[in-house]
């Protein structure tokens, strides 16, 4: 009884953290050119990605944190973003 409960706890909380990630829109492909993180007082951390595409345009866009960490520059977006 106690393992169950300690289990069906687990998959609550594992569940819980999975519907607070956020997620946004997907920027264009390209190579990353820049990136920035910037805290913001009553918002956390914010981060962002600047890719230029193949026709030399620039898209900063906003990512999530695991994102922002796995996209250095010089690597092609958003094949970065799969580790």
């Amino acid at each position: 009884m106690l393992k169950a409960l300690a289990t069906a706890a687990a998959t609550v909380v594992v569940l819980a953290l999975a519907a607070c990630s956020p997620h946004y829109a997907a920027g264009p492909a390209g190579t990353v050119s820049g990136g920035s993180a910037a805290y913001f007082k009553s918002g956390g951390w914010h981060y962002r990605l600047t890719v230029t595409t193949t026709d030399g345009q620039r898209h900063r866009f906003r990512v999530t944190r695991h994102d922002y960490r796995h996209c250095f520059r010089g690597s092609a977006y958003p094949t970065c973003t799969h580790h």
